[in-house]
């Protein structure tokens, strides 16, 4: 069976615009820059509800909980609609990039994770979900424009270019989470196994 690289999922949508107001008017403070993605980044859940930079990091004891500024039609829609299909609960992120903007080329795990199961969600509030590429050995591969939400491969290189006029603003769901062996509800739209990992990976990780 071929396995996910990209694929959209058939939840219900969040009020994308909404989302979108209520993020923008969340105090720069609590934002921080990311300099190995390249990004800004917001924590919106956390382990023990810790804002700012300090949120990113689950390495802590305790339970992941929302932070104070999260709103609530984050919070409800992933409630609702996320948290019951993906099985548990994980730090989720509002991640913001400038248009002509490029997000550096990285991967979401560890070079030993990279070809095990390292699935991401995410959904792009504004601006274009065409805009996030993977690399591969024959050159970069640029995924379809969607309105839904989606799973990529955290575990394959990958990078983006804002190239439109407008700030782009995803939120992403990522580790403890690495995702399921099956789904009953997305469409592959890229499948691993259709291409080959870039060499020199080291270059994509953390230095």
């Amino acid at each position: 069976m071929k396995t996910i690289l990209f694929a959209k999922t058939s939840h219900k949508p969040i009020d994308k615009q909404l989302a979108t107001n209520e993020i923008l008017k969340v105090d720069d403070k609590f934002w921080h820059w990311d300099p190995y993605r390249g990004i800004r980044m917001l924590p919106l859940m956390t382990k023990n509800a810790v804002i700012g930079e300090a949120g990113t990091f689950n390495g802590r004891d305790g339970t992941f909980d929302w932070v104070s500024y999260t709103p609530s039609v984050i919070k409800d829609w992933f409630e609702q609609e996320i948290f019951p299909w993906m099985g548990s609960k994980t730090r989720i992120m509002a991640l913001l990039t400038p248009p002509g903007i490029a997000n550096n080329e990285h991967i979401d795990c560890t070079l030993d994770e990279v070809g095990s199961r390292q699935h991401k969600f995410r959904v792009v509030l504004q601006g274009r979900t065409g805009t996030l590429y993977f690399k591969t050995k024959e050159g970069d591969v640029t995924v379809p424009d969607i309105e839904e939400s989606f799973i990529m491969d955290g575990g394959w290189p990958h990078g983006m270019l804002n190239d439109s006029e407008e700030l782009k603003l995803t939120i992403a769901a990522g580790a403890p989470w690495t995702g399921h062996d099956s789904y009953n509800n997305v469409e592959t739209l890229l499948f691993r196994e259709d291409y080959i990992l870039p060499t020199e990976l080291s270059t994509y990780t953390k230095k």
